[in-house]
Parts: structure tokens; sequence; C-alpha cells
């Protein structure tokens, strides 16, 4: 756990503020020696700082304590999220506080003209942006991602093959780059702010236009032996014929993902999921019941899918994440078909919970900021056989 601690205490101070160090200890459960080391390196790096005293309230006994806060002018970061519809370009000090950001359109543009684009877009931000020197840059994007090489393999999304995105953004920048999947940059954010800061294994469903898991074992992410643990979106699942846009029939995407409850709202088709009306298409689809029955369809199956998965792991968190969470009647029954397919044995080992990551947290600042620290960075980059 001490590996994804720096992390923790950095984003703790962050959203929080100022705090001393027995504070920190309090808030993340650790020893406060441990806190001590731990801040200390930070310090040394120059992450953190040391403020004036706290005053103390009337009455207080004993040295005033330090307090701690984060260093914004120790370094940048650029991060890129990219999806089916655009590129978002940031630059963020080392807290992971966005100074500037840009995007570019994806759809309808070929891989090297949208890495031209963004290596365009990201130096101007850097040089018209305060700050540090930029030591990093992270990449998030839906596919099949080799992440020791940043090599996106496969990304259905987008059309893309075989593009060597992590070389070409560090060639331009000057930077190490880092190229992850959505999915495990969710969970490593999961790890380290959110549902699962304080577990020893968690598993999340990372639900939206695909299905991608997400596992933490021992308390820190595992991406598997060659870095994609948990990319189920091309498996075959038994008994569909639903087409998927990679040629393929039958794959969980296709069947289980949000892409295939589609049929019941078209006016959603084609449409990026952060520009969809959430409300609207729960008002269209409540009273359709031709609509109902396809999404109980699938919530079904993902549902069993989930529960297999969760019965092989025995994991303490079920977290459901991604855009689904943006639904609360589907995420509701998505809660209630699991609990139900869970049999008695099974019950009460594992507890679902929602993700408090919101669907616009640049995730891609998060995957930037692992590589300044070789700690967290080692968890994340399995070698390469």
């Amino acid at each position: 756990m001490r590996l994804l601690n720096r992390q923790r205490v950095v984003h703790l101070l962050l959203t929080e503020g100022p705090l001393a160090r027995a504070d920190l200890a309090d808030r993340l459960g650790l020893a406060r020696s441990s806190i001590t080391a731990i801040t200390g390196e930070l310090i040394d790096d120059g992450t953190l700082i040391e403020l004036s005293s706290r005053v103390e309230e009337p009455g207080y006994r004993g040295r005033p304590r330090i307090l701690l806060g984060c260093n914004p002018q120790a370094r940048r970061v650029v991060g890129v999220g990219i999806d089916e519809r655009r590129a978002r370009i940031v630059v963020a000090d080392a807290t992971g506080k966005v100074v500037r950001e840009d995007e570019t359109p994806t759809r309808g543009h070929n891989s090297a003209s949208v890495i031209r684009s963004i290596n365009r877009i990201a130096k101007h931000l850097v040089a018209d942006s305060p700050g540090g020197p930029v030591t990093a840059a992270g990449v998030c994007i839906p596919g099949f991602v080799d992440t020791p090489t940043g090599v996106v393999m496969q990304s259905i999304a987008l059309g893309w093959s075989k593009v060597e995105l992590g070389r070409s953004i560090s060639r331009a920048l000057g930077v190490p780059t880092t190229v992850q999947d959505s999915t495990q940059a969710i969970t490593v954010a999961e790890a380290i702010s959110g549902q699962a800061r304080q577990a020893r294994s968690a598993m999340v469903l990372d639900y939206s236009s695909r299905v991608g898991i997400g596992l933490i074992i021992d308390g820190r992410p595992y991406a598997g032996a060659t870095g994609v643990a948990g990319a189920i979106g091309h498996l075959a699942a038994y008994g569909s014929d639903a087409h998927c846009p990679c040629g393929r029939v039958g794959c969980v995407d296709a069947c289980m993902s949000l892409l295939a409850m589609q049929a019941v709202a078209p006016q959603t088709v084609g449409v990026a999921f952060d520009d969809i009306d959430v409300e609207a298409v729960g008002r269209s689809t409540r009273r359709n019941i031709q609509s109902q029955n396809i999404i109980r369809d699938v919530i079904d199956r993902v549902a069993h899918t989930a529960v297999l998965i969760e019965a092989v792991l025995d994991p303490e968190l079920l977290i459901l994440a991604g855009f689904v969470i943006e639904f609360d009647e589907l995420v509701d029954a998505l809660e209630r078909r699991i609990d139900e397919l869970r049999p008695p044995e099974r019950r009460g080992r594992t507890k679902t919970v929602r993700s408090q990551i919101h669907r616009d947290a640049h995730l891609s600042i998060l995957v930037a900021l692992e590589d300044i620290d070789p700690d967290i960075a080692g968890l994340l980059h399995p070698p390469t056989p």
C-alpha cells in the first residue's frame, strides 16, 4: 500500500487544503512515522512545501504544528484525453490543477493528423502558461493499449490500429509520455483518491460505450502480465449475435455496452456521451415498454458478467464507474440485478458502490503524474515479455 501513499498524500492536500503531518496520518490511516518519511521525500523533490505554523486553539499545549501544502511551481505536466469526438489537451501544475486547456476534433481525422494537432496545441499551451518545467505527459484513450510501449494496438472507437502514440508525443514535447487505456486510468484514480483508496481489493466495472474491468489487488492497480488485464470488450459473449464495429459478431461491447441500448434512443446515435442529455433520454424511454425490455436485457447481461468476474476475484468492493452512473435509474437497475444474481454464499462479501469520479475528470493528468513518481510508474508499467 505504501507505494500509492505518495499520491494519496498529494491528493488529500490538494482537495482539503494545508494539513499537518498528524492530520495526514489520521485521515489516511497511516502510522505517523510513515507519513514523516513520505512527506520528507515529497518535500525533498519539491512536490510539497512547509507553510507557516498553525495558530492553535486557546489552551492548546505543545509545539505548534507545521502545515504542509502542495507546491504548484514544482513542475508541470501535459494531459491528453482522447475519445471518438475530440482530443482534450491540458497543462496542469504538480498538484493536478489545470492551468490551460484546448481541444482538437478526432472524428473524420486519421491518427497522424490528430497527433500533429495534439502536439501543436500542447506546445502552444506549454509556452503560454506559467509554472515550472514540464516533466511528463499522460494520455488516456479507449482501446487496447500496450502501456509499456505506448502503442495503441486497437481502438475501435477511433478506428486506430498499431499507432505509436506515446513515442510520437514524447518526441514532440521532449518528455516521457505514458499512454493508458481509460479503464486502467479510472482504476488508478479509484485506488488513489476514489472509493478504493482504503481497500485491499476492488473490481471496477467501467461501463460506457464500452465495457472494461479494472482490478485492484493488494491495494495496488493490477494491469496484468502485459498491461491489458480486464480488456473484455471484444471477447465473444455466449449466445449473442450482435454485430460489433470491429467486424466480429457477439462481442461484449456490442451486446452489453451503452451502445447496445441506443436502439431505444436513436437521437443519441453518433453523439458523444459528454453531449447526451441524460434527463431527456430517460424521459423518452421510461414509458416505452419495448425500450424497457431492451434495457432490461442489456442490464441482465452486464450483471451476469459482473457477478461471474466478482466470484473469481472475491473483491471487497465492486465499483460501478463510467457514463452509466449519470443515469440514476439505469445504475439502480444494475445494482439490483447484481444483488439478485449473487448466490447466497456470496451475499454480503462484496460491497457495490458507485464511483465518485466525474466523467469530465482529467484522468490524463493523473496518468502523467504517475510518471513523476517512479514507485507509481513501476506498478503500472509491467515489464515487456
